[in-house]
């Protein structure tokens, strides 16, 4: 069934010094093929029925640098269902920009994207050179303003495929740096009024820290995004886990500064770590005014806006 050698694509056995899996006829074959770039293996087994079958494991973490850091706090969004009005992965964009932080890692989204249904982009470069840009899975490090620690800054984009696989690899980037505090930033689509502030909750695996802060958890029950699969995983570890939500009007369709504002308030209160938000306090008003022209110039939401005034009246 093909050679033993070591070179790539070629059946070998357990005795080679590959790790393999045991057939009940008592032999072992592991097909491999090494990635140097990010040490991924993938392998075919033979099954209990002698038929060949793919696995993977995969680490396809793309280090640019190995920085030393001090009792990281981790920071992630991801793009997708969990990010209503952009306003997860803005906040992390926000973090990055304000703490000057620096990419030192990736994820290879080789192995969880179908890219027929989540298409890389193309854009042109200064000199007029195509360049494809695959989905951001990017990691970020710097100190946190105001504490003796760093912060790990996420920006992911929700996987199609292997969730578990996905959400090991970028925990496995936390746990490398010894992160005892992994926080998912989310936002959802709801029946809520823009003029209200926004209501940000969520919750912790310390049960002082929900109460401290106020967090009240949702009873919601179906479906779930990467940020729950995420959660539920860091569970199994023994670290601090938090989850912070905010509430997004689902009938404005455009980036959320308010909830910006409102997820890294909160954040940097239960952290205390040194946060301007002066200009995102700016944007968030003329957000106010734009929705506010909106509103003016399209009947049907105006109508379905002075129903939620209704409802928050009675209530």
């Amino acid at each position: 069934m093909g050679s033993a050698g070591s070179g790539p694509g070629r059946i070998r056995g357990a005795g080679a010094g590959f790790p393999g899996l045991r057939h009940p006829g008592g032999l072992t074959y592991t097909y491999g093929l090494d990635h140097a770039r990010d040490n991924r293996v993938n392998r075919a087994t033979l099954n209990h029925n002698g038929r060949l079958t793919m696995t993977s494991s995969v680490k396809a973490i793309q280090f640019l640098k190995q920085p030393k850091l001090r009792d990281p706090l981790f920071v992630a969004a991801f793009e997708g269902w969990n990010d209503g009005g952009v306003a997860s992965t803005n906040g992390v964009k926000r973090l990055v920009d304000a703490f000057q932080a620096e990419k030192f890692a990736s994820v290879d989204p080789e192995e969880f994207y179908v890219f027929s249904e989540n298409r890389p982009l193309v854009k042109l470069t200064d000199s007029r050179v195509r360049k494809v840009v695959w989905q951001t899975n990017d990691f970020f490090h710097a100190p946190l303003p105001g504490t003796n620690r760093d912060v790990i800054l996420f920006h992911g984009t929700e996987p199609n495929l292997h969730w578990k696989t996905y959400c090991s690899t970028v925990l496995s980037v936390a746990e490398q740096h010894e992160a005892r505090d992994i926080v998912t930033l989310g936002a959802f689509l709801a029946d809520v009024l823009y003029t209200l502030p926004i209501q940000v909750n969520g919750f912790s695996s310390n049960v002082e820290m929900e109460e401290k802060f106020g967090l009240k958890r949702s009873n919601y029950e179906g479906p779930t995004g990467i940020v729950g699969v995420l959660s539920n995983l860091c569970q199994e570890r023994p670290i601090t886990t938090l989850s912070l939500w905010a509430a997004v009007p689902y009938y404005i369709s455009i980036p959320n500064p308010k909830a910006v504002h409102a997820l890294l308030s909160k954040l940097k209160t239960i952290f205390a770590f040194e946060l301007n938000l002066e200009t995102l306090e700016r944007d968030a008003d003329n957000f106010d005014n734009e929705i506010n022209d909106v509103v003016a110039k399209d009947p049907n939401v105006a109508a379905y806006v002075r129903e939620l005034k209704k409802r928050e009246f009675l209530n």
